[in-house]
């Protein structure tokens, strides 16, 4: 893959496997295995800030997000959007969606609302779900990143689905920097870590920058911008 917005490869090769990388990152660099698995809640806001492609706001969008984490994984999410309450509810098996208090039915929106809930607790789990979850990893060797420095970098695989990502780890702190997804044959997202919050012991994401990048025309623009409020984990 030649991208000229993205990652040079070194000649070096690492020595560690992908799973390796990953055990080193949560021992070194994100808080430990054992303090992942302790909390059973996690109560946190979310606000997204869209971008068009020629910079300017677009929209916007700053939601609560209550999981519980153990024994089942259930989640409530509730924003408001044009002085319209929204709410998404995901029960452990089934979503629901509600505008205004009356549920929608809508199978579109149902589907979507449950790839959010599914997608945010995902990205904010990270990097302890690439090692619970039903994932093919497998270690590309070290890279250069743009801002100069070198990772590892890891091609994450699921079993059904098109979408491939690739995590980046600082070779000397393991701290997760960064995410490269495949979309499409053409379309990727790049996804830096600006910040990382120091409260919960687990340096979860705070503040992260989504570009939308067209491989096929080279270009390449900032499409989002994430902040992320830890409420309580415990």
């Amino acid at each position: 893959m030649s991208l000229a917005i993205s990652m040079l490869f070194c000649a070096c090769q690492p020595e560690l496997t992908a799973e390796m990388v990953i055990q080193k990152s949560l021992e070194e660099a994100h808080g430990g295995k054992a303090l992942w698995e302790t909390p059973k809640v996690l109560i946190y806001e979310k606000t997204t800030t869209f971008y068009t492609s020629d910079g300017k706001v677009e929209s916007i969008k700053k939601q609560t997000f209550h999981n519980t984490l153990k024994p089942t994984f259930t989640s409530k999410v509730k924003w408001m959007e044009e002085d319209v309450e929204k709410r998404i509810v995901f029960d452990g098996k089934e979503t629901f969606v509600f505008t205004d208090g009356y549920q929608v039915t809508d199978d579109s929106i149902v589907e979507a609302a449950h790839k959010e809930i599914m997608g945010a607790q995902y990205v904010l789990w990270q990097p302890y779900k690439l090692l619970t979850d039903e994932a093919t990893i497998v270690s590309e060797g070290i890279v250069r990143l743009e801002d100069k420095t070198d990772a590892y970098s890891i091609k994450v695989t699921y079993p059904n689905s098109d979408t491939i990502w690739w995590y980046y780890f600082d070779i000397h702190t393991f701290l997760l920097k960064e995410n490269l997804i495949q979309h499409s044959e053409t379309t990727y997202s790049q996804i830096v870590n600006l910040k990382q919050e120091e409260n919960t012991g687990l340096r979860l994401h705070q503040d992260r920058k989504s570009f939308k990048v067209d491989v096929g025309k080279d270009e390449k623009y900032l499409r989002a911008t994430y902040h992320y409020n830890i409420l309580e984990l415990k």
